[in-house]
């Protein structure tokens, strides 16, 4: 990639980082007054920044979502006692049930999922953040609408670098963008190849290939105007048709079209980051959301139409006997309709930890999720299945896919009790007030 697209790139870097590193202070103020005593008993904790604008309104946003399922008007309990007495009471309430050892979360059947009510959906959607723009997390749509937002309003003194984002990343057909760029570069090494021939520096509008290949994708055109061409209407075939012509005074700057086709075909794409949607759920909550919404599932519309005719097939499968292999290769082949898979925690105190996932993600990275939530992020903790199985080490590189835990699952969270003894929730302060 280019100097010049490596440095927009490190840029916005920097300013997303320094927005997350909070407000600043004048160099001569003291610092003396920040520090403060703790009282004997009390355990001193790090002394917490003050988030900024954009953290506030991603947080505002985030505290939108939850209050949007609440059922009841009542106010939030974050009362960590009330929390605790609650959680224990339901899940003695739970063990009383003891023929039920197969965790409700999951039973969960695919074709449940578009029969439940939102109420009882388990996540209210898919949400991404993208570090490269801001700290907002949004569904997927509205930061596409959001990144060609963007590009348009920094790049606007930049036709050239405009076009090629918008060719990059307000395109979701990575095969049809490849298409493209192919015909793009063809069209610019035509002219750097073959300067005294005028036949390759006009481009019929109409013409068949252009229509199908260039003429969807948004900043192909653009990307055409910012090199050079310009629309003419010329005669073809006895009659007047549009064309983008590249001028013949243009031809003294066939550096600078080089220079941007590489651009073109070395940019890279503003990348999205899945957000966890961290909820925290006491055992009764957990046992009603149990359904996952269509976000989840990758169903395309031949998909839909070949539904009844699946449901046929598997009832004839039922009937067949079959080795463990070849029931295997179903199960994955029901697993791969996934596009994400929703992860829950129970910890001893009987609160359960929920976040999303890609199925491509790795242990490891769910490792590293429940780390940055609980309260004692040094002290090691194993995460075990119900079944007893226990991930070590030789997991952490597997895809959450591999280890049959997508699309949903449920793992129970144990470690060492502390040396001192001293009691305090597994989860963080900011998880703990997420408890409805």
């Amino acid at each position: 990639m280019s100097d010049k697209l490596k440095k927009f790139f490190q840029k916005k870097k920097a300013d997303v980082k320094f927005k997350r590193a909070g407000p600043g202070h004048r160099l001569n103020e003291g610092t003396s007054t920040a520090k403060t005593v703790a009282k004997p008993g009390e355990t001193s904790r790090a002394c917490r920044v003050e988030p900024t604008d954009e953290a506030k309104q991603a947080a505002a946003a985030a505290l939108a979502r939850f209050e949007s399922k609440k059922t009841t008007t009542g106010p939030l309990n974050i009362s960590l006692a009330a929390i605790k007495s609650r959680a224990r009471k339901e899940m003695e309430v739970e063990r009383k049930n003891v023929d039920q050892n197969i965790d409700t979360f999951t039973c969960l059947e695919e074709e449940n999922t578009s029969a439940e009510a939102p109420g009882q959906l388990a996540a209210s959607g898919i949400f991404f953040q993208c570090p490269m723009i801001g700290l907002e997390v949004l569904p997927q749509e509205e930061w596409h609408v959001k990144i060609e937002e963007f590009i348009k309003e920094q790049m606007k003194d930049d036709p050239i670098l405009q076009s090629i984002l918008l060719i990059q990343n307000c395109n979701h057909n990575r095969t049809k963008i490849e298409e493209c760029i192919k015909l793009l570069v063809t069209y610019a090494e035509n002219i750097i190849r073959n300067k005294d021939e005028e036949k390759y520096r006009k481009v019929r509008l109409t013409n068949k290939t252009f229509v199908e290949k260039v003429l969807p994708i948004k900043g192909a055109i653009e990307f055409l105007e910012s090199i050079g061409f310009i629309r003419k209407r010329l005669m073809y075939q006895e009659q007047e048709e549009d064309f983008l012509v590249f001028p013949e005074e243009c031809l003294c700057n066939l550096a600078s079209v080089q220079s941007s086709v590489d651009d073109l075909q070395s940019a890279e794409r503003i990348q999205l980051v899945l957000d966890r949607n961290a909820q925290v759920l006491l055992p009764s909550q957990a046992s009603k959301q149990v359904s996952l919404p269509a976000e989840f599932f990758m169903v395309s519309t031949a998909e839909i139409k070949a539904e009844q005719q699946k449901r046929t097939e598997k009832l004839e499968s039922e009937m067949i006997l079959k080795t463990k292999n070849m029931r295997m290769k179903e199960q994955n082949r029901y697993k791969s309709n996934y596009k994400y898979c929703l992860i829950r925690v129970k910890f001893p105190d009987c609160l359960i930890l929920q976040g999303t996932f890609s199925v491509n993600e790795h242990l490891s990275d769910v490792l590293e999720f429940v780390k940055e939530s609980v309260f004692d992020e040094e002290r090691p903790f194993k995460l075990i299945l119900p079944s007893g199985i226990m991930f070590g080490n030789e997991h952490e590189n597997k895809t959450l896919s591999e280890l049959n835990l997508v699309p949903t699952t449920v793992l129970l969270f144990t470690n060492d009790p502390p040396e001192n003894n001293e009691e305090h929730p597994y989860l963080k302060d900011e998880l703990m007030a997420l408890v409805q």
